[in-house]
């Protein structure tokens, strides 16, 4: 082979090479989370009944997540067994992304302090997005009833009666321990289908009242349908501000203090997004910063005000160190098994 020959196949060859190389396709950049939620259908499971706070709530967040998202986000209500129903199926779901919860994270953590059997989970292995809304519980009564103050009704020596859904629902929970701390001989019923059906056992005067939070304690509150009381916190609520708290109504001592502190504590856990354990990091991380613009955002958050639904965001740190706190190996076996007492059994 001659030399001019070689040359002009080795050009040939180099050309070709070249070709290739711009012909090839480029290496696929990776998905990024906004990308993979394009178009996509969002779960945002709501255990609570229909009307009830949590599912007002699912669905004022859900065109929000929409918006930020550019996917379609459904409410699916899965109700049953003071929610946690809901958050059994949300813990064997994929880890994709695709599943949400507006959890009771309260309710789930004192079901496990009474090691309640139903609970498939364990609250602290759930991806935590952001707290949603957390307020002071008030008691609310039947306007019939001549108690003003929780005075009153301690020094009235009677029994006080109770409506609430199960041993574990934020209700009944928050009344056991007001009537542990002030020696109030109640009464709880259970057994009601939501919030709704026993705020509106207390209006019809099958029970006295009942405990809920602000949101929901103002709708009874307005038309005159139950009156309220007391907030069950040393905080004062944003929706009745003339109304004073137990702390201010009577004189407590350190002991009845730290049991109102104690359920208080666990009640700032509040609403939780919270999404099935295992995600990918890059998704979580993702969907925190999603909720996070959303819970903080002061055009959403002034919407929010106008429809009596508001949010008071909490970060996944902040929601962690509460449940970390009362955590069930963080508490002696006599205390712990006191605390069951007090919600299991004292007042049933």
């Amino acid at each position: 082979m001659g030399r001019n020959t070689f040359a002009r196949r080795a050009a040939a060859l180099a050309l070709a090479a070249l070709a290739g190389l711009i012909a090839a396709p480029l290496p696929a950049q990776s998905e990024t989370p906004q990308d993979f939620y394009k178009g996509k259908l969002v779960r945002l499971v709501n255990g609570g009944a229909a009307g009830s706070g949590y599912d007002l709530y699912s669905r004022m967040l859900a065109p929000y997540f929409e918006q930020k998202l550019g996917a379609k986000v459904i409410v699916e209500a899965r109700p049953g067994a003071g929610m946690m129903t809901a958050m059994n199926h949300v813990w064997t779901q994929p880890p994709d992304g695709l599943t949400l919860m507006l959890a009771p994270g309260e309710g789930a953590l004192l079901g496990q302090l009474v090691g309640n059997t139903g609970i498939r989970f364990k609250l602290s292995e759930f991806p935590i997005l952001a707290r949603v809304n957390t307020a002071p519980r008030l008691l609310i009564i039947n306007p019939q009833l001549p108690y003003k103050t929780m005075a009153d009704i301690v020094a009235s020596g009677r029994p006080f009666q109770f409506g609430s859904n199960g041993k574990t629902d934020g209700t009944s929970d928050t009344a056991v321990f007001i009537c542990h701390a002030l020696n109030i001989p109640c009464k709880i019923t259970i057994g009601y289908k939501s919030s709704v059906d026993f705020a509106l056992a207390a209006v019809r005067g099958e029970v006295d009242g009942t405990i809920l939070v602000e949101d929901s304690s103002e709708r009874y509150a307005q038309g005159g349908q139950l009156r309220a009381i007391a907030t069950m916190s040393r905080e004062r609520s944003k929706l009745f501000k003339d109304v004073t708290s137990i702390f201010e109504q009577l004189p407590l001592t350190k002991e009845q203090q730290d049991w109102i502190d104690f359920r208080d504590d666990i009640r700032k856990i509040g609403r939780l997004l919270i999404a099935p354990p295992n995600m990918d990091a890059g998704k979580l991380a993702f969907l925190r910063r999603v909720s996070r613009e959303i819970l903080t955002d002061p055009e959403a958050l002034a919407n929010f005000e106008k429809i009596r639904q508001p949010a008071l965001y909490g970060t996944p740190e902040e929601i962690t160190a509460i449940i970390e706190r009362h955590a069930v190996e963080k508490i002696s076996e006599a205390r712990r098994k006191q605390i069951q007492h007090i919600i299991m059994d004292k007042y049933y």
